[in-house]
């Protein structure tokens, strides 16, 4: 069998209600790119396998796990069977805007060094309506073309259904680690240390934000926190082979650690975590001890310790005084 130029890696696991949708968007994309999708399902008690059949596509390859052997594992087998020159990974419950390989695969072409492309991504909610038009909060509406390494580590500014990489980018990530919660500020940070990165001021895609998210319920859980900083003590421990990109990340550590407490906090903290939060907030200031003089750093930290129907109260207080001011 040839080879496609792209491959589409759906691992599945009980979300068909919204596999209709994700599917769709792909056999959808314009331009007439050839692709395969390969949707590994680990072994779902919904109507996950009856949604696969009614795709009588060519295309669409379906794995089928008899006993559910974890994201990780699920992850990995979709990326060994696709064979595409460039490979996209998203999950069920999003979905690609038709445009989504018209607008990414020109950039390998036109740069490159560039490794991997991605875009801006619309928020949607559990029936698919898009509450928030755009998210990107780090380009400021303007594309990008260079490493953005050192940035990663500070905030994962990469939706992951809008990203689509060089099959041989992806193998330096590959396999994901046993255990890790999570896999998608993994790969853009691993592949990040060997190659630029291209974004597309463009909505690419559409992210679902819903109860049961996968990334929601790994904050609830509370396995998040330790990946993340497993992880980014397993970069710092390592030396980049760029003298230059080792340098950066030297100088960021601090600024990282920060980041990725404060996001935790902020995390916990909406989710009513206060001791967690309080926690994850004390860690942000240790590691950038300027946050201290954060205005919102305070008013959350301090919530945290006063307790949250104290500080609720004392907003509404507040509020209409700052209303009437204006």
């Amino acid at each position: 069998m040839s080879s496609p130029l792209v491959s589409f890696v759906v691992p599945c696991y009980n979300y068909g209600r919204y596999l209709p949708e994700c599917l769709t968007s792909i056999f959808r994309q314009e331009g007439g790119f050839d692709f395969e999708v390969i949707a590994v399902d680990d072994a779902s008690s919904d109507n996950t396998q009856a949604v696969l059949a009614d795709f009588a596509d060519t295309r669409l390859r379906v794995v089928t796990h008899e006993a559910n052997r974890g994201h990780v594992v699920t992850v990995n087998e979709g990326f060994g069977l696709a064979r595409g020159q460039f490979i996209a990974r998203i999950d069920p419950d999003d979905r690609y805007r038709t445009d989504f390989l018209r607008a990414t695969l020109p950039k390998f072409d036109q740069y490159p060094a560039v490794g991997l492309v991605y875009g801006d991504a619309a928020l949607i909610d559990d029936t698919g309506t898009v509450n928030v038009e755009r998210s990107d909060r780090v380009h400021g509406g303007r594309d990008f073309n260079g490493n953005e390494f050192v940035q990663l580590l500070e905030t994962n500014c990469i939706c992951a259904p809008t990203a689509i990489a060089r099959r041989t980018l992806w193998q330096k990530a590959l396999p994901v680690p046993v255990g890790l919660p999570f896999n998608d500020w993994y790969f853009n940070v691993t592949m990040a240390r060997h190659a630029d990165f291209y974004y597309v001021n463009r909505v690419l895609a559409d992210y679902r934000v819903h109860s049961q998210n996968h990334h929601a319920r790994i904050v609830q859980d509370k396995t998040e926190e330790p990946a993340v900083f497993a992880l980014l003590d397993s970069v710092f421990a390592e030396i980049e082979s760029s003298t230059e990109l080792e340098q950066a990340k030297r100088r960021s550590r601090g600024r990282a650690y920060s980041a990725q407490y404060l996001t935790l906090a902020d995390k916990y903290f909406g989710l009513g975590m206060n001791a967690d939060a309080r926690r994850c907030y004390l860690g942000a200031i240790r590691n950038r001890p300027s946050r201290v003089f954060d205005f919102a750093v305070q008013r959350r930290l301090a919530a945290t310790i006063i307790g949250r129907r104290t500080y609720e109260y004392g907003k509404s207080l507040v509020k209409p005084s700052l209303t009437r001011g204006l």
